[in-house]
């Protein structure tokens, strides 16, 4: 049986995407009361699960995924200057058999238009938006905005991204962006550090743990200790860079995510670039095909915290796509789990997951 459209149209672009909100034909389920709630980095939360920066473009897609029942919201990522997208196609079906790992997609994947995935498990996608931003002046009201939308128990995080610009360090970048959303309403702060679709450094920042650390220890100073920080990371392939991680950066924060994607050169059936566009040869793929990998860095991360003792905790990102998957997370060494293409095919995730929790007297 074919499986529901997404609620985010990926034959549309980033554009349209934005503009026209979530298509969701359903019917909005009644909420489940959360009589246990949870702590997440010290605000009290509904549930353990989100939904990471990815396809959370504005006010009404966080207002949608609130009404499903996610309670962890993070507004996709913002800039201290407007920042226009790739053009589209944003998204695309990629072939995928078995696991993917960074071995493995030292041969090109093939992307294909128009796939129709037959179930969760078939679906494997490439996006590439290149960290688009309006201007803060759109994008702040918009946060304040969804800030008064959510309800009791859920909590708005807003990812920032900083830039090296004249006159200004890429740390100093971060610290005003972040600054900017915590003035907005955020109620938590993400740093991305990992962003594949871009091609300035602030892509990449976690592969250098010293300067991870210089913006992180730059970002705490600059919105006080009060609002909770976390980083968004990537692939992390041994256990010594993740210690050399930890290390460098997790003093200054209340969390880390991972992973944000696994980076691949995507070419269509002819063989050739599937992504118009100079810099575009190598994409970000996320869905089922990425879950053993990121569920590899996890248990890294896991394993480094718990060497040095830190205060931090850790969520899930990356191939999550039902609710057995959330539990495989949280089994993993993640304390929180989040879903970006799980979520965009079967909205009813989070409600699924907390009936799930409700029968067996769990939270």
């Amino acid at each position: 049986m074919q499986i529901p459209d997404p609620v985010y149209s990926i034959g549309k672009s980033y554009d349209e995407n934005y503009r026209e909100g979530p298509v969701f034909n359903g019917r909005i389920p009644a909420a489940i009361p959360s009589d246990s709630p949870v702590s997440f980095l010290g605000i009290s939360a509904n549930s353990r699960l989100g939904i990471p920066a990815g396809p959370l473009l504005n006010s009404e897609w966080i207002s949608f995924y609130a009404r499903m029942g996610f309670d962890l919201l993070v507004y996709k990522t913002v800039r201290t200057h407007p920042h226009p997208s790739y053009p589209a196609p944003n998204c695309l079906y990629v072939s995928v058999n078995g696991d993917l790992t960074p071995e493995s997609l030292v041969t090109p994947l093939i992307g294909i238009p128009g796939m129709e995935p037959a179930s969760m498990r078939e679906i494997t996608i490439t996006n590439s938006f290149g960290m688009p931003s309006q201007d803060p002046s759109i994008w702040q009201k918009d946060v304040e905005l969804a800030r008064s939308m959510i309800g009791k128990g859920q909590v708005l995080i807003v990812s920032v991204v900083g830039t090296e610009r004249e006159g200004e360090s890429i740390a100093d970048n971060f610290t005003r962006a972040a600054k900017m959303a915590v003035e907005a309403g955020a109620m938590a702060i993400e740093m991305n550090f990992s962003c594949p679709n871009v091609k300035g450094t602030e892509g990449q920042i976690f592969q250098d743990p010293s300067a991870a650390g210089d913006i992180a220890r730059k970002v705490r100073k600059g919105i006080g200790t009060k609002i909770p920080l976390i980083a968004k990371v990537g692939y992390i392939g041994s256990s010594q860079a993740a210690a050399d991680l930890v290390t460098a950066i997790g003093p200054s924060l209340n969390g880390i995510a991972a992973i944000n994607t696994l980076s691949a050169t995507i070419i269509n059936p002819e063989g050739r670039p599937a992504l118009p566009g100079p810099g575009r040869e190598k994409s970000g793929v996320c869905g089922n095909g990425i879950r053993k990998a990121a569920l590899e860095v996890v248990s890294r991360l896991a394993k480094e915290v718990g060497k040095k003792k830190l205060p931090l905790s850790l969520i899930a990102v990356g191939g999550i796509m039902t609710v057995e998957d959330i539990d495989l997370a949280l089994s993993s060494g993640a304390d929180f789990a989040m879903s970006a293409t799980g979520a965009m095919w079967d909205p009813f995730l989070a409600y699924h997951m907390k009936q799930q929790n409700l029968r067996a007297g769990r939270r």
